[in-house]
């Protein structure tokens, strides 16, 4: 006796769709939000950019920048590699501000970038805008980034994380 195919295929397809609409994942662009991770490092301030721009290259006309940088601690029971994080909060000549602003389409992001405690103060106040073209801009060196921007203060605030 030969069972119907179709209609047990139909009924299968319609549990696993309902089950993953069921699991939506909430929105969240910032590894700090990430379970089981915790951003380490030394909490120093730096102003340096060299570093910075020597990883974002759109960033090579910065007029000043603070950020801070170290590892994300995880579940020690867990071997591999170290995944490292960077924070900048960098501020832009008005013109290559203006640049980054036209080159994408932007909305304002519903929460506040996850950056390291001690550059929290530094994150202005005020809508931050988001765009996924930017940030995969900002994440082409092998590495993840959420990058977001302030039109009052021209201002780019960025998370990376990277192995």
């Amino acid at each position: 006796m030969r069972r119907p195919i179709i209609p047990a295929l139909v009924v299968a397809s319609t549990i696993l769709l309902a089950g993953c609409a069921a699991q939506e994942a909430p929105a969240s662009r910032s590894v700090s939000a990430q379970e089981g991770t915790a951003k380490t490092g030394t909490g120093e301030l730096r102003t340096d950019l060299a570093p910075l721009v020597d990883r974002y290259v759109d960033l090579a006309d910065a007029e000043s920048a603070v950020w801070s940088s170290g590892t994300l601690a995880g579940d020690d029971r867990v071997p591999g590699p170290s995944s490292h994080w960077i924070d900048a909060v960098v501020v832009l000549p008005q013109a290559s501000y203006d640049a980054l602003r036209a080159a994408h389409e932007y909305t304002e992001s519903a929460q506040r970038p996850g950056v390291a405690d001690a550059l929290a103060a530094s994150v202005p106040e005020g809508p931050l805008l988001v765009s996924e073209e930017l940030d995969a801009g900002f994440g082409s060196f092998e590495g993840s980034s959420d990058v977001y921007l302030s039109d009052a203060s021209r201002t780019l605030v960025i998370t990376s994380t990277f192995e």
